[in-house]
Order: structure tokens, then sequence, then C-alpha cells
């Protein structure tokens, strides 16, 4: 009878450790990153540039138009998760963690990594986790210097445990942008994506084949630009995130390390109630929450993405 338990509790052992790994095969991480245009709390901060987006700015920012805006926030990542969720979720324009707290009450189980950083008008990256299934490691923001005169976002660093066992590396950034003339400013995306590169680099020197996942506003055209990494947003296969005078581009990018890079898809996720017509060039367009100073009642400038990681095979 006790050989007959031990080769019952083998079997099951067995039959355990057979289930996980199909779990781990077939399990799909649903990774979102999305520029949700001026989210800002509209208290006043005196730290901020944010007199715009208070009760009485240009932009009448009130707080019935921000919990507006929460709420279509909310309602637009639920639909995209569709029935599983999203597992991790990557923010850029967040002011403040008043935000994220507002934002996660409409979200069950999220928790949030957050830091401020020293943009001028006080907009931040940021990071969502589905507590049950990611547990957080670590994190740190990174400076992004580009000179006395000019301060840009951090870049917000997060190592995570997935519940099917992978370690990621992920790097959240929103660089400089195009203001004053895409040629003119490139210097400072350049100089951004140079400190990424220093995170990559310092990576693969301490850990072996490092699963590693860079995502954020590039606020530049998808190009194969950090060493050791692959610009998931390559080839283009759609009509892009962002759209300004009727011309798309894909600014919002995934970049993965090739350990996993041919285990992920990353789509743009141009769900209905976030597009409107575009009158003036034709097509769709993201419906943003401002056109100039006019309230038009949407969500963001951009479309979000998604990348689907699956598991080991």
């Amino acid at each position: 009878m006790r050989y007959l338990r031990v080769i019952l509790l083998l079997c099951l052992s067995l039959q355990m450790a057979a289930q996980s790994y199909e779990q781990r095969r077939d399990s799909v991480c649903q990774i979102a990153f999305w520029n949700v245009e001026n989210l800002f709390y509209p208290g006043r901060d005196s730290l901020n540039r944010d007199s715009d987006y208070t009760p009485d700015g240009n932009h009448r920012w009130t707080y019935n138009r921000y919990f507006h805006k929460i709420e279509d926030l909310s309602r637009a990542l639920v639909t995209i998760g569709g029935w599983q969720g999203l597992d991790l979720i990557g923010l850029c324009e967040v002011e403040t963690d008043s935000c994220l707290i507002h934002l996660t009450r409409r979200l069950p189980r999220y928790g949030y990594v957050h830091y401020d950083s020293p943009d001028r008008r006080g907009i931040d990256c940021a990071l969502l986790y589905h507590q049950d299934r990611i547990r957080v490691l670590s994190s740190r923001t990174i400076p992004v210097v580009l000179d006395s005169l000019h301060t840009t976002r951090d870049l917000l660093y997060v190592c995570a445990r997935t519940y099917v066992g992978d370690t990621l590396h992920m790097v959240v950034c929103h660089l400089p942008s195009q203001w004053g003339g895409q040629a003119a400013s490139e210097w400072k995306r350049q100089r951004a994506k140079a400190q990424i590169q220093q995170v990559v680099d310092s990576l693969y020197e301490a850990v072996e084949s490092p699963q590693i996942i860079v995502m954020g506003d590039m606020n530049s055209a998808p190009r194969n630009d950090l060493t050791g990494l692959k610009n998931m947003a390559l080839p283009e296969r759609w009509d892009g995130t962002h759209r300004f005078q009727g011309k798309w581009t894909t600014l919002d990018q995934f970049y993965a390390s090739p350990v996993i890079a041919d285990r992920t898809e990353m789509q743009v996720m141009d769900i209905d109630f976030l597009k409107e017509y575009d009158r003036r060039y034709l097509g769709h367009k993201p419906r943003r929450t401002f056109i100039g100073p006019r309230y038009n009642k949407g969500v963001s400038d951009h479309y979000p993405i998604v990348l689907k990681l699956k598991g080991e095979k």
C-alpha cells in the first residue's frame, strides 16, 4: 500500500508538471501602452505648468470633464483586454498619482508604479499591473539629461515576474516632442534613446538572455535603432497610432529583446469609440480630448497599442 501511495503521488506530480507546462506554453501576457493625452488632475499644482487644466483655466478642465475621461479610459482598457484582461499597462502624459488612484479604482485588482519627473508640465510615465498575475520586483526612474536649458520626462524602469514565471525588464518612456520641427528637435530624442541604450546594455551585462521590453511614445516613425532590441512596430501593418494633418505615423512602439521577440505580436487598438471622422482630411482619426481650446469629449489623440507575449514553447 505504501508503494502504491508513492506511485500515485509521483503520477500526480508528473500530471501537475505537465499541466503547468501546457499552461506556460499556451499562456499569453497582454501588455498595453497608451499616451493618454494630458491626463491632468483639475486641482492646481504650484510645481507644474498646469494652469490650463484647471476649472478656471483656458480649457475649463472641470472635475466633471476629468472624471468623464477617467471613465472612458477605464472602459477602453477593459475593452482592449477582452475576456482575459490586460496584464501590464504602460501610460504616459499622466500628471499625478491622484489620476492613477482614480483610474485603478475603476480597474479592480490593478496596482501602479509612478514617480514624479522634472517635466515642466508635470506629465510622467506610469505602469499599471494586474496584482493577481504580476509581481513587481523592483522599479526606479532614470533621468534623461538633455542640457542645462531643457528638461524632459524620466524613463521608468520596472522589473516584474509574470504568473507563468517570465521575468520582464521594462522601460516605459515618452521621448521629447517634435516641437520646433522634427529635424531641429531630433537631438533631444537621440539623447533619450542613448539613455535607453545604456539601460539595455547594462541589463545584457548583468543578466543572461534578458527579457526586455521598451514601450513608449517615441515621437518619431518606427526604426530599429536600439542595439540588442527589435522594434515590434516594423513592418507597419496599420494606418498608425497618431494622425497629424491627414498623415498617419506609428509614434507609439514596442521594442523587444531577441529571446522574446519571436513570441510577440503588436497590434494597434483603433476601437470604434476612440475614433471620429476627420472632416478636413477624410477618413478616421483618434478622438482627442481638446481641439485647440474646444472641448471635444474624446479620450486621446493617440490609439493604444498592445503587445501579446506568448508562453515559452
